[in-house]
């Protein structure tokens, strides 16, 4: 039954969050468009994947991270439930160092080749933070649990 709850909870939360990341999602773009006039279009490009993608998917991290720790009291629980809003963040800051580097023509490893290695690894960082939570709580609801739910 507990699981049904958690379940149930997240669902609501998921399905009402698909109209405010929209909303968050379209306030990111006038903003965006206002800053238009101000940079280059290859910085458009970063605004523009800063902006319309992480922002809101941080904001959903978070308050899916909020109803997840209410879940369980367990301390190192409540602060593992965090981590993927921190891994959200963490990426954008290296994929913004990446396009800095790329922007300044620095030698090193191709653009895509460092861009798909971002990828990997904040993959393997979520599959790694599902294991270790799932021990900490065998109730917990992983994303790809919840997505499955969600269809």
């Amino acid at each position: 039954m507990r699981r049904e709850q958690h379940i149930r909870r997240l669902v609501d939360y998921a399905r009402q969050g698909n109209t405010r990341t929209f909303i968050i999602g379209a306030a990111s773009a006038i903003v965006t468009g206002t800053l238009v006039q101000y940079v280059s279009t290859y910085e458009l490009v970063v605004l523009g994947i800063g902006f319309l993608g992480v922002i809101p998917l941080s904001i959903r991290e978070w308050k899916l991270g909020s109803i997840r720790a209410s879940f369980n009291d367990n301390p190192t629980y409540q602060r593992l439930v965090r981590l993927p809003f921190w891994l959200t963040l963490c990426g954008l800051a290296m994929l913004y160092a990446l396009f800095g580097s790329y922007d300044s023509g620095s030698p090193g490893p191709s653009f895509f080749l460092l861009f798909a290695v971002l990828c990997l690894v904040m993959f393997g960082l979520q599959r790694a933070f599902d294991r270790v939570i799932l021990k900490l709580e065998p109730d917990y609801i992983t994303d790809r649990e919840l997505h499955r739910e969600l269809k």
